[in-house]
């Protein structure tokens, strides 16, 4: 019968103004204390430089404060109780107990009711830390050599550049932001999807990619790029970092054209050399083996025998000549090369090697010595693959025109086992990325696909020359 009554009463109680704030200051995480005209402590809702609420009373402003800040929180004291004017500032303790300097974050307002202050104290250690962290990422970004920005994963939007990128695109600083990124990548096609598909598949940052980007002004870079997928604010974003290498691009392709003419120069000795010198050794030691035979000499099946090895010798260096320099408009050209490939593939790995091609000779023709001869060693190193890894019976070799007709494509096609099947060393080998890079060379990509039949299909794109 008493319990309603005790309960109306708990709900009549209201506490006062004084006990309402009390109660308040006390539940803050920050330190409260309020300080009359004197500067001495009239409360402290929390311990304070081992000083306790209830023995803080009566203690100088000066004595909550390091001795090296004291004259800082003098002088910052008599100013507020002097103008009225509001003093904000920061103080450093140094715990030798603790692992780094605490900051704390002061608040001087007047408060007219006692004649004094009202001071609101907040460590800040940890907002010092982060803010401190962020000028030095801003400082990084402003100085790094190679831009960096940050891509609107949905709109394909630039929210952040740094004055690197700018400057690689030609633009003044900030001239990116709020543009789309795309109009200064020219990506093929198959390397754009090729790119999507790994940042979909996966958190970490892809591989460095290599692709040709477009200056404001028309003129034209390449670009090593790293893309990293992260989420910001709630939608996805890419942020990608480049570097411009078209003087080491001019370098490598400079390398690789002088090696591709060595190898034609020495080609050539040996087939128009050693190669025809051997053929006149052939041609002598027949003429030496007709007269022994017309003398009845036993010694004429010891010439057929060594006309016999150097005809052997004649087909090696043959064979190494063709090696060295397999495409040449004199055997045909890029697509009897292939061909011969195929039909060299058959016979090495006993797979079946078909070979298509829905473009003429004048097409192929447009590719210079050094394209066919890229085009050439991809096809060589995918078949290699094939009969290596795949468990292939089939392969299909074809190169033709796009779907879109806007260049050319080289596909290897085998019935095997899928490339996510094969060992992993061979998905991240050399041979791949010599072949990526040949691809990279004629201005396309290459690409790993899974065939219709359930094995691989090794795709290079290409732009027609």
């Amino acid at each position: 019968m008493s319990a309603a009554p005790d309960r109306q009463a708990n709900l009549s109680y209201r506490p006062s103004p004084e006990q309402l704030l009390r109660m308040v200051a006390e539940s803050s995480v920050d330190w409260l204390a309020l300080f009359d005209s004197k500067r001495r402590c009239v409360f402290l809702n929390r311990p304070l430089r081992g000083l306790q609420p209830a023995d803080a009373v009566g203690v100088a402003v000066e004595e909550f404060a390091p001795p090296e800040d004291r004259a800082k929180v003098h002088s910052s004291f008599e100013h507020v109780l002097r103008t009225g004017e509001p003093r904000d500032f920061e103080l450093v303790v140094t715990d030798p107990n603790e692992r780094g300097p605490r900051y704390f974050e002061w608040r001087v307002r007047p408060a007219a009711q006692i004649a004094g202050a009202a001071v609101n104290i907040t460590e800040v250690t940890e907002r010092r830390a982060q803010r401190d962290t962020l000028r030095t990422q801003s400082w990084i970004l402003e100085t790094m050599r190679e831009g960096v920005v940050l891509v609107d994963s949905l709109t394909g939007v630039i929210r952040l550049a740094n004055p690197a990128l700018d400057r690689m695109f030609g633009f003044q600083p900030g001239g990116l932001l709020g543009s789309s990124a795309l109009p200064f990548c020219r990506m093929p096609s198959v390397q754009r999807q090729r790119i999507e598909s790994s940042l979909r598949a996966s958190q970490n940052a892809i591989q460095p990619i290599e692709f040709e980007c477009e200056r404001c002004d028309g003129s034209r870079f390449v670009a090593s790029c790293v893309i990293t997928p992260l989420r910001m604010s709630g939608a996805d974003h890419y942020l990608a970092v480049l570097t411009d290498i078209t003087e080491r691009k001019r370098l490598e392709r400079e390398i690789i054209e002088i090696a591709t003419r060595e190898q034609q120069r020495i080609g050539g000795d040996l087939h128009d050399g050693l190669g025809q010198e051997l053929t006149g050794i052939a041609l002598m030691l027949r003429g030496v083996a007709a007269q022994l035979e017309k003398g009845h000499s036993s010694l004429s099946n010891d010439v057929e025998e060594v006309i016999g090895l150097v005809n052997n010798a004649i087909e090696s260096t043959r064979n190494l000549a063709r090696g060295l320099s397999p495409v040449s408009t004199v055997r045909g050209g890029l697509l009897a090369a292939l061909q011969t490939l195929a039909d060299q593939a058959s016979e090495r790995y006993n797979i079946h090697v078909s070979f298509e091609s829905d473009c003429d000779a004048e097409e192929a023709a447009r590719l210079d010595e050094n394209g066919a001869t890229h085009l050439y060693r991809i096809a060589q190193e995918a078949l290699t693959n094939v009969a290596r890894h795949s468990l292939a019976s089939q392969v299909a070799l074809r190169i033709g025109a796009t779907a879109t007709g806007e260049g050319l494509q080289l596909s290897i096609e085998d019935n095997g086992r899928g490339f996510e099947q094969r060992p992993r060393e061979e998905s991240n080998g050399l041979g791949l990325k010599i072949m990526r890079y040949r691809a990279q060379m004629l201005g396309g990509d290459l690409a790993l696909e899974t065939s219709a039949s359930g094995g691989t299909t090794v795709r290079c794109v290409f732009p027609t020359p």
